[in-house]
This record gives structure tokens, C-alpha cells and sequence, in this order.
């Protein structure tokens, strides 16, 4: 195989190349625009939207064996297969989460503070792996953020769907689904609106908010960064009046039984709410635009 495959860049001379005027990144980000960054991508659709399903898990019945992806075919031999709930321990699936994330984000702090470039993963693996390495994580990169960005997306619109609902507003839900539902669409009385599978329609709220959100990082930075507090303000506040109002709904006797599918739910659990990588990716990649990225 050629070696240059696996060719590697000293982090001197990565540094250096980011440093060349043309290519160079306005260092504009302090400490708690780094903290906003992070806890913007925490905070979104593992909380806001997927957090029911870790609770109750999800199962998914296909038409037939050949219209079931191959991979859960292969795990369960039958069209139906799901995710195991974590039930009231989805309270130790976030621990666990808590423990993991501790450790990645020590991971991430380190390679952030010795290598200040932008690329994150692909820049540390160019770094210490070589280029091939490099190219399939930076491929990997553009998946991560795609899928996430879909997730967001998706779960944004399903909120404006229900704020639709509450109000009494019922456009035609062609325009406000994905065009696949693989548990179907059912409003909040409980009414199937679409069968599980395609449907004919696009969903337009997704599509704005990314078109949004696509502006504001196109204008810079600074701009983004501005915004991106607003909204992890938004947020918080958003969590702090949810714990607020629904202390009086707290009732002990829910929590029986406590972890209905075992340690399969909770770490299932886990793992469908954990985006918090995407915060460490985010914040590592805006170290070169860092005032002071060992520091920060």
C-alpha cells in the first residue's frame, strides 16, 4: 500500500499552516462562548424529543422480511424488532451517560488544548494516524453532523406540530412530517394520522430551521456564537419551569417496576439520548477560533 496513506502532519506543522493569512480563522471565542457551544449541542433533541422513547422504547413492525433493514433481520430473524425501554432508571442511564461524557470530554479538553486547528477528530487523527485514517474519520465526521443536524430538525418540527395542535391549528400534516414515520404519526389525542412507512409530503419546519440556522453560520463566528447563547438561555429556562411545574406531578408509585426491561433498556436508554458527543466535537473544532484555546 502507498505510505503516503498514512503520511502524517506534526502538530508544529499543523499549527503553522493554520496560521498562514489567508487560511487564517478570526480568533473571536472566549471561555463562555466555548461553554454555550457545548451546552447548546448537549441541550436539544436527546432531551427535548427522543427522551420519551428511552423511557418507553420503541418497536417497529415491517410490511415483510424483505422490506426490514437487513442488520435488524440478521439480530432478530423476524420484521419486528424495537429498542428496550429504560422505564424510571432512564435516571441511571443518564449517570452512566454523565460517566462517559466525563471522561470523553477529558479526551476532547486535552487533544483540544495541544492541537488548536479546526477538523476536531480528522485533524488529531491526521496528526497521529496518517492521511487515510484521516479521511475516513473526516467522512465519519460529516455523517455524525448530518444525522444529528436531522434528529434536531426532525424534533423541532414535531414541537411545532404539537404547538400547532394545542391551539387548535390543524394544517395538513403532509407538510409538517418527514416523509418516512417508522412508528407512524398520531396526534395528541392518540389519532393515527399516517401508518408506519413513506408517505407523500415534505416537511417544511425542518427544512426552515436548517435554512435559519445555515444563515446565521454563514454571516461568522461571532454571529453564531451570539445566537447559539441566546437559545442555551432559552433553554435552561426552558428545563428549570419543566422541573418547576411538574414537581406536583411526581408520584413514587410510577416508578414501580423501576427498570422493566433490565440493563438491555438502561443502556438502550442510554445510548438513544447521547448527543453530548456532539458538544465535545463542537467545541474542539472551534479551538482554532479560541482566544486562547489552552486556557478556554
Amino acid at each position: 500500500m502507498d505510505p503516503q496513506f498514512f503520511r502524517t502532519k506534526s502538530i508544529d506543522q499543523l499549527i503553522s499552516d493554520s496560521e498562514i493569512p489567508e487560511k487564517r480563522l478570526k480568533k473571536s471565542l472566549g471561555w463562555l462562548s466555548l461553554t454555550g457551544l457545548g451546552i447548546g449541542a448537549v441541550i436539544g433533541s436527546g432531551i427535548f424529543t427522543v427522551v420519551g422513547t428511552a423511557i418507553a422504547g420503541q418497536k417497529f413492525e415491517a410490511a415483510s422480511v424483505l422490506n426490514a433493514p437487513l442488520l435488524e433481520y440478521l439480530i432478530h430473524h423476524s420484521p419486528s424488532f424495537g429498542r428496550p425501554g429504560a422505564g424510571p432508571a432512564i435516571a441511571i442511564s443518564f449517570a452512566l451517560v454523565a460517566i462517559a461524557c466525563g471522561f470523553a470530554a477529558l479526551c476532547y479538553a486535552e487533544l483540544a488544548a495541544m492541537i488548536p486547528i479546526a477538523g476536531s477528530a480528522y485533524t488529531y487523527t491526521y496528526a497521529t494516524m496518517g492521511e487515510l485514517i484521516a479521511w475516513i474519520i473526516g467522512w465519519d465526521l460529516i455523517l455524525e453532523y448530518a444525522v444529528s443536524n436531522m434528529a434536531v430538525s426532525v424534533g423541532f418540527s414535531a414541537h411545532v406540530v404539537a404547538l400547532f395542535d394545542w391551539f387548535g391549528l390543524h394544517p395538513n400534516p403532509r407538510w409538517l412530517s418527514p416523509a418516512f414515520l417508522p412508528s407512524g404519526l398520531a396526534d395528541l389525542q392518540g389519532n393515527t394520522l399516517y401508518a408506519p412507512g413513506w408517505h407523500f409530503g415534505f416537511n417544511w419546519p425542518a427544512f426552515l430551521v436548517v435554512m435559519a440556522l445555515t444563515v446565521i453560520l454563514v454571516r461568522g463566528i461571532r454571529e453564531s456564537a451570539r445566537t447559539n447563547n441566546m437559545m442555551v438561555l432559552l433553554k435552561i429556562a426552558a428545563i428549570l419551569l419543566f422541573v418547576f411545574f411538574g414537581l406536583h406531578l411526581i408520584h413514587p408509585a410510577n416508578w414501580r417496576p423501576f427498570a422493566p426491561n433490565g440493563w438491555p433498556g438502561i443502556l438502550t436508554g442510554g445510548s438513544i439520548i447521547f448527543f453530548t458527543y456532539i458538544g465535545f466535537d463542537s467545541v474542539s473544532t472551534a479551538a482554532e477560533e479560541c482566544k486562547n484555546p489552552q486556557r478556554d
